[in-house]
């Protein structure tokens, strides 16, 4: 009980921190407050600068990180009973994509909060210090792969709505309409990000790689699409907020996969 205890410290402090960061980074895009770097490093510097911002920056990195484990967690022992069949280990890629992909985000905050610069296209010179290992093209294709299988997860469960059933029964009724835009955009999201690192590891177009911040940019060119992707990641931030309060981890089942996976 104790690991689920932590495990359930580990999610809530991580969505907390995920809504943070999608809220203040839909917000920059929409508004045109920081147009210039609307990704994740902005809304990171933005805090910085706030009154009390390096604690704060630390708190978010540290909440961050901590979602990141729980989703490398979820991925490595299927906490979540997605199964081994190749629906379930795709989603659960997806989980590890995610897990990834949160803990670089909370090194650049921390490395921010420490004085540490922490500009732009760290996606591609990422991408490039890969490329250069043996093998590092597949890797970096199949973490698209795992990128892509994120965004059809979350496209499936903004059309079926089944993000629900993980909310307690006191979830409030708004939180369908909020979860299915904010799941949709951040589909979109991650499929952007997917197909370029497909192109940069199996096609060699490492400058086309793509973070959160670059992958919303590049819808602007298409003004309406660009808009409400960046008011539904708002709404995905306010999901997070939905699933730090709302979401149900202690339950029978859990427990049980969790006992197995220690035995």
């Amino acid at each position: 009980m104790d690991r689920l205890r932590h495990l359930e410290t580990f999610a809530r402090a991580g969505w907390c921190a995920r809504g943070v960061v999608y809220c203040l980074l839909a917000a920059f895009a929409l508004t045109g407050v920081g147009t210039s770097d609307a990704s994740p490093q902005g809304v990171f510097r933005s805090v910085r600068d706030m009154p009390g911002g390096t604690p704060l920056l630390l708190l978010l990195a540290a909440g961050l990180a901590l979602y990141g484990a729980y989703r490398l967690y979820g991925a490595a022992l299927d906490s979540e009973g997605r199964g081994r069949d190749a629906k379930g280990l795709a989603i659960r890629a997806g989980y590890a994509a995610s897990g990834l992909a949160h803990f670089g985000l909370a090194w650049a905050a921390s490395r921010l909060a420490s004085g540490e610069a922490s500009g732009g296209g760290r996606e591609k010179e990422a991408a490039g210090m890969l490329l250069d290992l043996p093998l590092g093209g597949t890797l970096l294709g199949l973490i698209g792969l795992a990128f892509v299988a994120a965004a059809a997860q979350q496209a499936t469960k903004a059309w079926t709505t089944e993000f629900m059933r993980d909310l307690a029964p006191g979830a409030p009724s708004w939180a369908v309409p909020v979860g299915r835009a904010g799941l949709a955009a951040r589909a979109v999201v991650f499929a952007v990000i997917g197909i370029s690192l497909i192109k940069a590891g199996w096609f060699g177009s490492v400058g086309e790689v793509k973070g959160l911040g670059d992958a919303l940019s590049s819808l602007t060119e298409t003004r309406p699409l660009y808009l409400l992707v960046a008011a539904g990641l708002f709404l995905f931030g306010v999901h997070s907020f939905v699933e730090a309060r709302w979401r149900r981890i202690r339950d029978e089942d859990v427990v049980a996969r969790l006992k197995a996976a220690a035995r």
